[in-house]
């Protein structure tokens, strides 16, 4: 991972960060995610969304507002 970038968000699978990452990139925020892909079925796994610090608070109200972050509290 790049320096200065942070984690704000983990989802189950790739398609949660994967939407999560198109929420983030139609508001002008840049993210990344790495892949934790299952050994059987590599479309499922475990995801990390990680974007630079200074975006990390604008990220976060983002997902926030669009009930994202819901999901990953229950």
């Amino acid at each position: 991972m790049k320096e200065g970038w942070v984690k704000i968000f983990s989802a189950a699978n790739l398609i949660q960060a994967k939407l999560a990452e198109d929420l983030l990139k139609q508001n002008g925020i840049e993210s990344h995610i790495t892949n934790k892909p299952d050994s059987v079925m590599p479309f499922l796994g475990s995801a990390d969304l990680y974007t630079t610090a200074e975006d990390a608070e604008a990220a976060l109200k983002v997902l926030e507002e669009n009930k994202v972050l819901e999901d990953e509290d229950e």
